[in-house]
Formats: structure tokens, sequence, C-alpha cells
């Protein structure tokens, strides 16, 4: 079958258009405002009350919607390779499992809410943001460092939040379409309808994508396509000046095929030639998701006075299941499922006041008090060489955990440029000890244009329910697991240049971490000492001529780990975590004014892998790669806009996780519709 990144000669044709265009008007580029620094631009996770971004002392990239369209982003994860401190792992393309880490940290120690509901899975901790559709989305905010004491726990290394577009303030009815197709059999489209009557608002948005996917894994014949369909509700209403009422729900459906990995062994227990690589098996997986939330705000004393109570539910069911034929002949086959329930409630109150014959400062002080649940259920089943095997011991009553919190913040501003804030939370838990977590901040401005920005915190990630219990071929569970818990801190330098036109920022960050989990021998476990994440964020944004604007960013990144080697622990580099990373994103408008020209680049340093054999785990390194996309838009009228955009563009061979192909150089073309709206 021939290679996924080979192109045909129409792509080739079309890609060099693309480059050739964006590299004449990028040439002179120095780069666009990163949203996040812009003074005009309020940050809403950063803290427990929305703040201007001057006042943010953490590190913060803020993404809008319009960035998104610009830069010609497909998915969430496509968006996040731009921003600084960020990595992403992808098994293979489209559908494959996508795993987002925040300054080398593990990807569930980042916490991650679309519309204010964590969508973390709790069987695994992780959160597929793959399965995030991007046109729907308003706003991402990425906030870095350890945010426990503001978000609670999971938010060790950071979090992500995802607003989605609301119908509140709009003067009159908007609809809003996409559809695109290209390479691999891709089709995908979405739809949007929102507005405002009265006190009420609204938006319904319903979104699908269909790939035919391609070959992940050498020796192996299907391509691993995927399906997948979200819907979003949001309804509100401002009942009066003071209270104001909102929910939302959310759906998600998705499915794909995937090659299952090689464990068999035969007779006399001889492992099979291909052990720990994928086989040309089928595999096929599919999950559900059904979110929802409502929250009252109620403003008292002209707005100085808030309250805020919200509760939401989420629950997810995964199936998955697949079967091989191994050398020996046995037909190897494995299905498991689990279904999980979290249940969260939350009231916060905050009264912001002013001390004018005390340093003219501004106050805010902020209390409130949360609970969740969490429930999990799971079944394996195998069959094989050694026969059925049937692990239901957490398939009927499953197993739960419950959380308590306080939590209280202080933000003050002083007229001089000064901002600080100090949080603090402590957390009781039904299943682990209870945790105590904080964080402070302080950014300074100065008339000069440079800003000091700083954070120092604790951030706690409890194990998850598979850590804790689950069991595949290679991997049971350890339920005598203790939560991780890290102190980390960042400082930097903003500095605005040439009245804003350019901006530059350097951020060191550094966190040690105490009983980090990893796997070990088949199971997972606590490491008995400190381990250490450190490194450099750097970023450049700038606007030569109003035409022009481009950003620019670079990582250093340097994370430690460690694995258990027979009875001695052997220090390493944390697994899949490029030490050098970059990116740049290039716009250009043209004289026409309705023609956009975007160019982007994201390079990942080689970074260390493992591979899972027969008699244990052995190292592997993983390439350095870069992946160049394009686009080109035209508006066709104010409500039409039409764009044809490439994908690794130069068809750079490249895995972000080991065995598992990225996909090659690709073509896709669409159209967006907004009507009203204004």
């Amino acid at each position: 079958m021939s290679s996924p990144s080979a192109p045909c000669p129409f792509q080739r044709r079309l890609r060099a258009g693309l480059l050739a265009t964006a590299a004449l008007v990028a040439t002179p580029a120095l780069a666009q405002q990163t949203p996040g620094q812009l003074p005009e631009i309020t940050v809403f996770g950063a803290s427990n009350v929305p703040l201007e971004a001057p006042r943010v002392g953490a590190s913060v990239t803020v993404i809008t919607a319009e960035d998104i369209a610009t830069q010609g982003a497909a998915s969430v994860p496509d968006v996040l390779r731009l921003v600084p401190g960020v990595a992403v792992n992808q098994s293979g393309g489209r559908g494959g499992l996508t795993q987002t880490r925040v300054r080398g940290a593990e990807s569930n120690q980042v916490l991650v809410v679309v519309d204010g509901i964590p969508i973390n899975d709790v069987n695994s901790g992780d959160a597929d943001l793959a399965n995030v559709p991007v046109d729907n989305i308003a706003r991402i905010e990425v906030i870095r460092g350890p945010q426990s004491g503001i978000w609670g726990p999971n938010a060790q290394a950071g979090v992500i939040s995802i607003t989605t577009k609301s119908g509140r303030g709009l003067a009159k009815p908007e609809v809003s379409a996409r559809i695109e197709g290209g390479s691999f059999g891709t089709v995908q489209g979405s739809a949007l309808v929102r507005g405002a009557q009265g006190p009420f608002y609204g938006s319904l948005s319903i979104s699908g994508l269909r790939s035919g996917g391609f070959v992940v894994a050498p020796g192996t014949t299907r391509p691993n396509g995927s399906d997948m369909g979200a819907f979003t509700a949001k309804i509100g209403a401002d009942l009066t000046d003071w209270f104001n009422v909102e929910g939302v729900v959310r759906m998600v459906s998705r499915g794909g095929f995937y090659n299952p990995g090689n464990t068999a062994f035969g007779p006399g227990f001889v492992p099979d030639p291909g052990y720990g690589f994928l086989a040309d098996g089928t595999g096929r997986n599919t999950a559900n998701d059904l979110q929802g939330r409502f929250v009252a705000n109620l403003k008292l004393l002209d707005g100085a006075w808030t309250h805020r109570f919200s509760a939401d539910a989420s629950q997810q069911s995964t199936n998955a299941r697949d079967s091989y034929l191994s050398a020996f002949g046995f037909l190897e086959s494995q299905g498991f499922w689990s279904r999980t329930q979290r249940t969260r409630a939350d009231y916060r109150t905050a009264y912001t006041f002013e001390t004018p014959g005390l340093l003219g400062a501004r106050h805010t002080i902020v209390g409130g008090a949360d609970m969740s649940r969490e429930h999990f259920r799971y079944y394996y089943e195998s069959d094989g060489f050694f026969g059925p095997y049937v692990n239901d011991s957490y398939a009927t009553a499953g197993r739960s955990r419950e959380r308590k919190g306080l939590y209280g913040e202080y933000l003050v501003s002083l007229p001089t440029g000064l901002s600080l804030s100090a949080a603090l939370r402590q957390d009781w838990n039904s299943t682990f000890r209870n945790a105590l977590t904080w964080r402070m901040t302080a950014a300074q401005t100065f008339s000069t244009g440079t800003r000091l920005h700083g954070s120092v915190g604790k951030g706690v990630t409890n194990p998850t329910f598979f850590e804790l219990f689950g069991f595949l071929a290679n991997f049971t569970g350890n339920p005598t697991l203790r939560p991780e818990h890290s102190i980390g801190w960042d400082a930097g330098i903003e500095q605005r240049w040439f009245g804003g036109r350019l901006v530059t920022d350097v951020t060191y960050f550094r966190a040690s971490v105490r009983d980090a989990i990893v796997q070990s021998n088949g199971t997972a476990i606590n490491l008995p000492f400190e381990t250490t994440r450190q490194g450099v964020e750097v970023s450049v944004t700038a606007r030569p001529v109003d035409w022009l604007a481009i950003t620019g960013s670079y990582t250093y990144t340097d994370s430690r780990s460690a694995e258990l080697v027979g009875l001695t622990y052997v220090a390493k580099e944390a697994l899949r975590r490029p030490r050098h990373a970059a990116s740049l994103s290039a716009v250009a408008t043209l004289p026409d004014d309705k023609t956009k020209i975007t160019l982007t680049l994201a390079h990942n340093g080689n970074m260390r892998d493992s591979f899972f054999g027969p008699f244990g785990t052995t190292d592997v390194r993983l390439g350095s790669y870069t992946l160049v996309g394009a686009q080109i838009s035209h508006d066709l009228t104010k409500a039409a806009t039409v764009y044809v955009r490439g994908e690794n563009v130069f068809g750079q061979r490249f895995q972000e996780v080991y065995g598992y192909q990225g996909p090659g150089a690709a073509v896709y073309a669409g159209m967006r519709v907004k009507l009203g709206g204004e």
C-alpha cells in the first residue's frame, strides 16, 4: 500500500503555491500581538474573579475565535502546538488518543474545562482535546504553573479553559456554518445559531467529522479512520440587572478504528516476534460523553458583592474491542468498557472595595466551598493462547470517591501598577489524605512598557481510577498509590517596544515533584524521591506594518523522572517531552483587505519514549520534526469566506508516540458563512 505521506501531483502543486505565496508576504515578518499580553484583554481563569491582563501574575495565553480561524487550525491540539510551554502527543491521525502536556508535566496533571465543566476522563485523568470542535469556541485560556489553589486537584501543572460561543449581547440573531473536505477522505462541517431576545439569550451548535484515516504503523494494512459528532446548547437569562442564570448541555459521540498492540505468547511461553509493536488486526473504540451545568449569578451593592452558585454533572461510556492473529496461529482478542460519572457543586462569593486613603488600593476578597463525587466501573476480558480471562471486579458496584473543599483568595491592586494575589485551599478526600494547596502571584507594570510577573504555588494530582484499579494485558492497577504534589514557581519579564508593535516575554519556570506516579514492572508506583521540571519560555510578537502580524515562541524544558529497573531506580528524562520546541505563525492581509495568507510552523525536538517488550521496557528516541502549514482565505462577501489550507506541506515523517506514524501532507478546502449577529 502506498505511503500516506506521499502526496498526489495536485497536492504537490497546491502546497508549492501556498508556500511560495506565504514566503513572499512573510519575509519581513516580526509578529502579531500575543493574545493574553494585551492590556484590554480580560482573563477569566487565572483567579477566582476576572482580571485585566496586566494584573495577572500567572503565565497566561489567550486565544480567540478569530485567532483560530486565521491560523486555519482544524483542532484544539493544532492551536495548542503554537502555545509556549505546551507539548502535544497524538497517536496517529484524527481520532487517535491525544495528550496535552504543560511545562513537562503529565497530561493528567493539566485540568481541562469546557464552559466550566471538567472534561478530564474520570478513568484515566486525561482530556482528549482532539474531540473538542473548534468552530463553536469563543476563547481558550492556557494558564501555566500550579493552579490547584484556584481550581483544586489535578490542576498541578496548569489549566486549559475553553469557553464556547453564547448569544448574550447580540443585537441580531446570528447563523454561521462551515463545510470542509480534503485528504484522507475527510469531511467535516458545523452549524451555529445564536441570539438574544429581551432578557433571554441562547446558542445551539452541531459539529460532525468523518475521516478515512491512514495506515499508522509499518506492516499493517488498515487505515485508522474516525468519526465524531458534537452538540452544544447554551441558554441563559438576565432576569434583572443583578441576577443572571445560565445552563449548558454538551454531548459528544466519537468512534474510531485502531491497531491492537501485540502482547502475544506461544507454546513454551515464547513471545511473538512482533510483541510490543502494533499488530495488523482490527480494533474499534467508541465513547459517548454527556455534560451539563447550571449557573446562577447574583450582584449586590452595585456589583461590588457577587455570588455564584453552580452545579454540573458529566458521564462517559467507553467501549473497545480488538483482535489479531498471532505468529503462532492463535486469535488474540481483548475487550473492555468503562462507565464513569462526576457530579460537582460550588458556591463562591467575592467582595471588591477601594481604600482611597490607604495607598489608593483596590481590594477583592473571595471565599467559597465546593464538593465533588466520582464513580467508576470497569470490565476487561481477553482470549488467546492463555485461554479466556475475565476481570469484572469493578463492573457492578465499581468504585467511588468524594471530595469537599473550602477556598479563599485575596487580591489587591495599587495605582503604582503593582498587583498581588494569594489563594489558599483545603480539600478533604474520602480516599486519599487531605490536601492543603495555595498560590501567590505578583505583577508590576511600569510606564516604560515593562511588566514583571511571577507566581508560586503548590499543586496536587490524585491517582486516577485506572492507575488504582485498572487492568490490561500488561498492566495491573495499584490501590495503594498516593497523590502527587509539587511546589512550582515562575518569574518573567515582558517588554513592549516601539509603541507596542513589538512585544517580548521571557519566563523561567521550575517545579519540584514528590510522590510522582510512574509505570514500572507492569503497574504504577510512587517514586520515593523528588523529581524536577524546569525550563524557559520565550515569546516574541510584533506588527511591523498594519497588514502583517507574526507570533513566535520557543520553549526549553528539562523534565526529570525515574524508572525502577530491578531493585534500582534509574534517573531518566520524562517520556514524550521535547527538550526544545518552537513555533511561528505569520498572517498577512493583502491590499484588497479580503485575502489573508497564513503560514505556521511547529517544531519539536527529539524526545524519549518507551518500547514495551516481553521482558520489560526499553528506551527509544523519537526524532525531531518540523510541521509546516499554510492557508489562503478570501472573503467572497461580508458573509462568505472560502479557503484552502495545507497541513504538513513538506510531508515530514514523524512520530509523537512510538509506533504511530503521524499524518503526511494533506490539503483541505472549505467555506465559512455567517449571517446576522451585529
